[in-house]
């Protein structure tokens, strides 16, 4: 008796765990991997209406914030190739020193390309695609992309965004405050959300 007993308690366990390996490998193949996986998983969340509190939502943007994190890079870098910009090879280090002071690295590359087309106009081997340092005696030029990049964050952080100057047409006020209509903050806002929406 005892032993049918057991027999029919390790089915009754067996069974519903092979059920559910089946199921959780066909997601994991329909998806392609673990990041279809989260993918799939982040959209159900969305999907779905949800009975519980923080966790699950926190969970998402942590997620959401993840993966655009993770794309900022590839976005620049496919902007900045669809332009032909010298600045090309410096999508990622853009990034990872606009991080490192809190500032929009989509902004950076918005001011590059209404300043200089990206780095294609400005003096030869400058390496100043933002017009940083301009004045009567002409314009500041850097030894490489890596100084010049990291002037020019370093300093619109410190200069701009300490003092609450964040938005395209904030900064304009001190950066270009004789641009003409406000031309210089309506194109770095353009540029902006195209970077955005990736819509160029």
């Amino acid at each position: 008796m005892k032993s049918l007993l057991k027999i029919i308690a390790w089915f009754s366990l067996a069974i519903p765990t092979f059920i559910f390996s089946v199921e959780t490998y066909q997601g994991y193949s329909a998806t392609k991997g673990i990041q279809g996986l989260i993918r799939q998983e982040v959209n159900t969340f969305k999907n779905s209406p949800i009975t519980f509190t923080s966790l699950p939502r926190l969970a998402i943007t942590i997620k959401t914030a993840v993966a655009k994190e993770d794309a900022r890079p590839i976005v620049i870098h496919k902007y900045m190739a669809r332009y032909d910009s010298p600045m090309l090879d410096y999508a990622k280090y853009i990034v990872d020193i606009s991080d490192s002071y809190g500032v929009d690295p989509y902004l950076i590359v918005a001011i590059a390309q209404q300043e200089s087309n990206l780095g294609k106009l400005m003096p030869k081997d400058c390496h100043n695609a933002w017009g940083w340092g301009i004045h009567s005696a002409g314009t500041l030029c850097f030894d490489s992309w890596e100084e010049g990049i990291n002037m020019f964050i370093s300093g619109l952080a410190k200069n701009y965004l300490a003092y609450g100057l964040r938005t395209p047409q904030e900064i304009m006020t001190k950066y270009n405050s004789t641009s003409p209509d406000g031309a210089w903050a309506k194109g770095v806002s353009q540029f902006l959300s195209d970077l955005q929406t990736g819509d160029w």
